[in-house]
């Protein structure tokens, strides 16, 4: 989740998209020559890099002529997106970036708040041939809707309030793993008894522990609902006794935590720690498991995975854009016609560790974690809510993230509470315009 992620993509000849009528390699409508299309992304782990490749493959079935070449720099998630954003306002748009749907997708759309500074091409073509208004359930499909029209390819669902825990770890102290809070405690106070951390955490990314703090603990302490009403601006003021509670529930789940060594670890570091012992558990999004089996490690067999939260879906959703003007606007189109697509996705979410955002792909081919949380999804009893990173403006966003971590050392309710008070006004004015 972290990182930077180029994929080139060059081909000789003439791509078509018959659903679009796009010819030419390159956008340009060119008869022969190379195409070249430059896709931006943050997957730069093992998991995300081998899932997108996974998908690229199928995109080379379809057209032969492609050369795939991927290019990582390894370059934290925070600089690819100043370089977007700079390329952007520079008129140098990447032919495909990743963002994700919601608040952040929007930014694009109404660029600088704006509706006449629309940075995105709308992809209604590929939408309707695709047929995601019947397979993609709705509240995805509004993800990347604006004003009637789509903006972006969504390729999966995440599902966020996800628990792993190391089996041999848990089986050797005959713990179960836990799904709630004081679950969570008395797991907890077991293994710092017997000399094992708990709880495996990483925070060079301030986003990584404020993703434990609402993701999971405030959802467990909360509730799903409760979650949803703060981060779209519904209370009167973040200062409540439920938001107290759940910064103070916060404290007790990471109280056996070095936050010294938890600021020199990326979140596929906190993976290792379990996967190797060294940790029991990891509270982050269901891409763990696909890092977990990335990296050699078994499902079932030597790490598993449960939800926290009662009937809690907190989901993210991954999608992927057309700038207006791309460079090679052809290619770049036959390219998110592919990650829109059944074989697309299905070549993806297995190894992404996410579910597809198609409801007509087969089940056959995702493990009974999956095909759970596809049930899950669909349940009518699940309260499926959308992460922060979906529904909560950047500018309230970021500095929470770096105050909660604040909060993790300095321990001071009050504090964090006034700095969520002092930027709460902006989820409330977005939500206020029409």
């Amino acid at each position: 989740m972290k990182g930077t992620f180029v994929t080139v993509l060059r081909c000789a000849g003439v791509l078509t998209l018959a659903a679009l009528g796009a010819t030419g390699c390159g956008g340009g409508g060119q008869e022969g020559g190379d195409a070249t299309v430059e896709v931006f992304s943050w997957w730069a782990s093992p998991s995300e890099t081998r899932a997108l490749q996974a998908l690229i493959d199928v995109h080379k079935r379809a057209h032969p002529e492609v050369e795939v070449i991927n290019n990582s720099a390894g370059v934290e998630r925070a600089v690819l997106e100043r370089r977007l954003d700079e390329r952007m306002a520079e008129g140098l748009p990447p032919d495909v970036f990743q963002v994700h749907g919601g608040v952040r997708l929007m930014d694009w759309v109404k660029y600088n708040g704006l509706e006449g500074e629309n940075k995105l091409e709308p992809l209604d073509d590929i939408a309707a041939s695709s047929r995601w208004r019947s397979t993609v359930p709705a509240s995805v499909v509004e993800t990347v809707t604006h004003r009637g029209h789509v903006y972006a390819v969504p390729v999966n669902v995440h599902r966020v309030n996800c628990l792993f825990y190391n089996k041999r770890i848990f089986a050797e102290n005959e713990l179960t793993p836990p799904t709630t809070l004081d679950e969570l405690y008395a797991v907890n106070e077991a293994l710092a008894a017997k000399g094992i951390t708990p709880l495996a955490l990483a925070a060079k990314d301030r986003g990584t522990p404020a993703g434990l703090m609402w993701e999971h603990i405030f959802v467990m302490s909360a509730g799903a609902q409760y979650y949803d009403d703060l981060f779209k601006g519904r209370l009167k003021s973040p200062d409540t006794p439920e938001v107290r509670a759940a910064l103070e529930a916060a404290l007790e789940a990471v109280k056996y935590v070095d936050a010294d060594a938890a600021e020199e670890l990326l979140w596929v570091d906190g993976v290792e720690l379990v996967g190797q012992g060294k940790a029991a558990m990891v509270m982050d999004g269901d891409w763990v498991k696909a890092e977990f089996q990335a990296r050699g490690y078994a499902l079932d067999e030597d790490f598993g995975m449960v939800t926290v939260g009662e009937d809690a879906f907190v989901y993210v959703v991954d999608t992927f854009v057309l700038p207006r003007g791309a460079l090679h606007r052809g290619a770049a189109l036959d390219l998110l016609a592919t990650m829109g697509s059944v074989e697309g996705q299905d070549a993806l979410n297995p190894l992404k560790g996410s579910i597809p955002s198609r409801t007509d792909t087969d089940l056959g081919i995702y493990d009974p974690l999956s095909r759970k949380a596809m049930e899950d999804a669909r349940s009518p009893k699940t309260r499926f809510v959308p992460a922060r990173n979906l529904s909560v403006p950047r500018p309230f966003f970021d500095p929470i993230d770096r105050a909660f971590w604040e909060f993790v050392k300095d321990r001071n309710t009050d504090k964090m509470i006034l700095a969520m008070e002092a930027h709460y006004y902006i989820i409330q004015d977005h939500y206020d315009q029409p």
